[in-house]
């Protein structure tokens, strides 16, 4: 177990009430993705859109993280950033036809795009005044401005959405790096480890609720019993997989950089968003084709996301190389059985439980094992230890 912990800090209902609009865009980013002609640029839109979705909401994570505690300031502006962030997602298109520079759509999703960092880097300036500035205020301030000037060509129409132009929305994903290099060597991290998680799950769940959606809605029980049924199986199971890494293996009091959680998140949160567009479209014989290949991406970037957050685990369950070659060979074993299959929903889906059932199932043995061999006691199934306030 980790020498050194930290006490979790508290998620406000304020964060809550704030991902309600990460609710309405999820809803928003799948459906823009509704198109009669997939192409690797509709593609592409997609993956960018999904990260630029979520760094809005990451960059609120690190705000509340380290100096969120509801005063005033923190409920009106997160208000106002839920406000923005709503609007900014009924702007996603997929379609470079309608992306021309100075175009309605255009403007508008940069300039809510502008004020959701605005937002954030006032939250940073007013508790700034509060509690007094610190070099990390400073950075997280100056990143938000680079963000902002970044985006001014596309709202002052100088820039259309081009494959090239698409680099610009990397930037809240890249910059950061460079920020730790050369800001933040031999600096304490202020960030909470637990909070990081809880918020982590949060998402991937609100994000697995828009699966949900379309499972239900696309395969009703009194037309597809068996279909649906066994495809929500199949989608509870990558749910439980991930909350069995998550929840269980990680370490959530350790005093480390959450940087690679939320790294690891983006392949969670965009391999979730591909697997349910591949659901809605495997429902449609016009376009199950297309959705076999969403499925066909979406399944392995939400499995190796989750294998990605290993490095967080408690010492005693740190992954060992052999360890890994197995989960890579169900991976392959997986996408080949995939590929022989093609757009068969009902055997997509028993496909589905058999991997994930299996991979969950050799994670848990191996845990036992790992217990075993250092004499140490099993877990009570008669109490609840599981509490990580």
């Amino acid at each position: 177990m980790s020498k050194k912990s930290i006490r979790a800090k508290r998620v406000s209902n304020y964060e809550l009430f704030f991902d309600l609009s990460l609710v309405l865009a999820i809803g928003q980013l799948t459906g823009a993705m509704h198109l009669e002609e997939i192409t690797v640029s509709s593609i592409l839109a997609f993956v960018i859109s999904n990260m630029t979705l979520l760094m809005v909401w990451v960059n609120e994570v690190f705000y509340y993280e380290k100096y969120g505690d509801s005063r005033r300031i923190d409920i009106f502006t997160v208000i106002a950033l839920m406000f923005f962030l709503g609007n900014m997602a009924l702007n996603f298109r997929m379609d470079f036809t309608s992306l021309y520079a100075g175009s309605p759509i255009v403007v508008s999703f940069n300039l809510l795009l502008i004020a959701s960092y605005g937002v954030i880097a006032l939250q940073y300036f007013l508790k700034g005044r509060v509690l007094g500035f610190n070099r990390d205020m400073k950075v997280n301030m100056g990143l938000m401005g680079i963000y902002i000037l970044s985006l001014l060509p596309a709202v002052l129409g100088w820039l259309d959405i081009g494959l090239l132009s698409l680099a610009i929305y990397l930037l809240p994903i890249i910059l950061p790096r460079f920020a730790n290099h050369f800001f933040y060597k031999g600096v304490e991290t202020k960030t909470n480890f637990p909070h990081a998680v809880e918020r982590s799950q949060l998402v991937t769940i609100l994000t697995f609720g828009e699966t949900v959606i379309a499972i239900i809605s696309n395969y009703p029980i009194t037309e597809n019993l068996y279909q649906g049924a066994l495809l929500f199986l199949g989608m509870a199971l990558m749910f439980m997989f991930y909350m069995n890494q998550t929840f269980l293996a990680i370490d959530h009091h350790r005093p480390v950089n959450v940087s690679l959680l939320f790294y690891s998140h983006i392949l969670i949160f965009v391999g979730i968003n591909f697997f349910t567009v591949g659901v809605e479209f495997l429902a449609d014989h016009h376009h199950a084709e297309t959705g076999f290949y969403m499925f066909l991406i979406g399944v392995p970037l939400f499995y190796i996301g989750t294998l990605f957050t290993t490095i967080y685990n408690h010492e005693l369950y740190r992954m060992r190389p052999e360890y890994f070659v197995v989960f890579a060979l169900g991976l392959a074993l997986f996408i080949g059985a995939s590929l022989l299959i093609g757009a068969h929903v009902l055997y997509l889906s028993l496909l589905l439980i058999a991997f994930f059932w299996t991979m969950s199932r050799y994670y848990m043995k191996l845990r036992r094992k790992i217990r075993e061999n250092q004499n140490i006691p099993h877990p009570d199934p008669t109490q609840n230890h599981r509490d990580f306030a």
